[in-house]
């Protein structure tokens, strides 16, 4: 891991995504929790521990009982009020994004870059993290899967560009934009 975390460099965004084998970021519990089992979790700790901020969606939040990053800050792109997090996320190191002024996903990554130029991973879901590779080029995007289908199927169904691919452990991670 140490040969992928150099060749990520001094790359200031990186956004990751877990699928099954059939590309949905949903497993069975209706998360992504039950995807990708410890191997996705330790390369999710991989990615927070190099960034200085972790960003994600409200709805993000609340559907994946979101807890605090332990080395990174966290922000959350939400049109909703602190209340209607999680309680554990109802707290003043949570910076709250888009609450006053509608943004879009790519709008709140440049307002983060802007506000504080440390390195930003983006754990959003599909649909905004697709809105994002399609509207900035300087995002690293991997899916990540147990299953070797699952990188493909996702690419597919968003119609993406895959970039290259690795193992880490017992999951396949494909490299994306939405970008030529």
């Amino acid at each position: 891991m140490p040969d992928f975390l150099s060749s990520i460099g001094k790359t200031t965004i990186t956004a990751s995504m877990v699928v099954d084998q059939a590309g949905s970021h949903l497993g069975p519990d209706g998360t992504s929790k039950s995807l990708g089992g410890e191997s996705d979790f330790e390369l999710l700790m991989l990615f927070r521990k190099r960034a200085g901020t972790v960003l994600t969606t409200g709805l993000t939040a609340r559907s994946e009982s979101y807890r605090l990053p332990s080395s990174s800050a966290l922000a959350i792109l939400t049109r909703s009020t602190a209340e209607t997090l999680p309680m554990e996320l109802q707290a003043e190191q949570v910076r709250l994004i888009g609450g006053e002024t509608v943004l879009t996903p790519a709008e709140s990554v440049q307002q983060l870059m802007t506000s504080s130029p440390t390195p930003i991973h983006i754990e959003f879901g599909p649909t905004a993290l697709i809105e994002t590779l399609r509207s900035r080029n300087d995002v690293r995007a991997f899916i990540s899967s147990e299953y070797e289908s699952g990188g493909a199927a996702f690419i597919s169904r968003w119609n993406l560009f895959q970039v290259g691919t690795f193992r880490f452990k017992n999951l396949y991670v494909t490299e994306v934009t939405g970008r030529v």
